[in-house]
């Protein structure tokens, strides 16, 4: 850790561990400065300018968002990237519409911590301890005019009711056993569990809002009753729907999940996708 490379990378966090977490992987790559504290990030934003910063985070809460916001306002010659240990579509919309440079799943796969490093040496003048060239580990590049991206776009457009490989084929030009076996090749995992996960996904949106409840978040997002929605979401957030509602965010997520939602951070939403507000937690302030 360098605390005099001011033109470097900058790491901000205000969750101290997690901040720890995240100082150790990028120490590796190259000399950083770490900022834990709004104070702090406050009393430097007209004393710096860092070629690349690093935001680390946890759930997308509304202080997160701000916070991402104020790093692109007061550092605009600033590169921007996130790290966070779930992604939502609210802080991908943000990212789109900031100019965010790219959002990493934290802890980083081998394939993102290459992707990153590629990206300092190529984008900035920051001196990287290691390079090497990108591998197809698990990265997912799609053409948008494949068949499991055109999947994948109608199932955005129609997760709730859930159309059965079966009913895509034909729109899809591929036998349901062609298109299952090339979109677990393509996604990591299978078209029922993005389905479900894309569903959860929603649920947990529509928790957060806190308007409706569990039993017509169920229904309406197309789970067989509420027990059925319930039982899901404990699998996959470990926690329940209800403690979720109430403001616990003491997630951990499944690995069926976060490959999910690495799959999410790839491909980025539409910008048609619809950017919810989200309520501030406060066990989850930043500053």
């Amino acid at each position: 850790m360098n605390n005099d490379n001011a033109s470097g990378l900058l790491l901000v966090g205000f969750d101290l561990v997690l901040t720890s977490e995240c100082s150790q992987v990028l120490s590796q790559i190259c000399d950083i400065n770490v900022v834990s504290s709004m104070e702090r990030l406050e009393a430097l934003a007209n004393e710096l300018e860092p070629q690349a910063i690093v935001y680390v985070m946890d759930y997308t809460t509304t202080i997160h968002l701000h916070n991402i916001q104020f790093l692109k306002t007061n550092f605009p010659q600033s590169l921007l990237y996130i790290a966070t240990t779930s992604v939502s579509i609210p802080l991908l919309h943000q990212a789109i519409n900031i100019g965010v440079a790219n959002v990493y799943m934290f802890p980083f796969s081998p394939n993102d911590e290459l992707d990153f490093t590629d990206n300092l040496s190529s984008k900035t003048s920051i001196q990287c301890r290691t390079q090497s060239k990108k591998e197809d580990i698990s990265s997912i590049r799609f053409n948008r005019d494949d068949p499991v991206s055109s999947l994948l776009d109608i199932v955005e457009r129609d997760f709730v009711k859930g159309p059965s490989l079966q009913d895509l084929s034909d729109d899809i030009h591929l036998s349901p056993s062609r298109l299952c076996h090339m979109f677990k090749d393509y996604c990591g995992l299978t078209y029922s569990h993005y389905l479900l996960c894309r569903r959860l996904e929603e649920g947990e949106r529509l928790l957060n809002d806190n308007k409706q409840s569990i039993t017509t978040i169920a229904y309406s997002l197309g789970f067989a009753n509420p027990s059925h929605f319930s039982r899901n979401f404990k699998e996959h957030f470990n926690l329940t729907p209800n403690a979720f509602a109430q403001g616990d965010r003491s997630v951990t997520l499944s690995n069926t999940y976060i490959r999910y939602q690495r799959l999410r951070a790839e491909l980025l939403p539409a910008d048609s996708y619809a950017i919810p507000e989200r309520k501030p937690v406060k066990k989850h302030a930043s500053f």
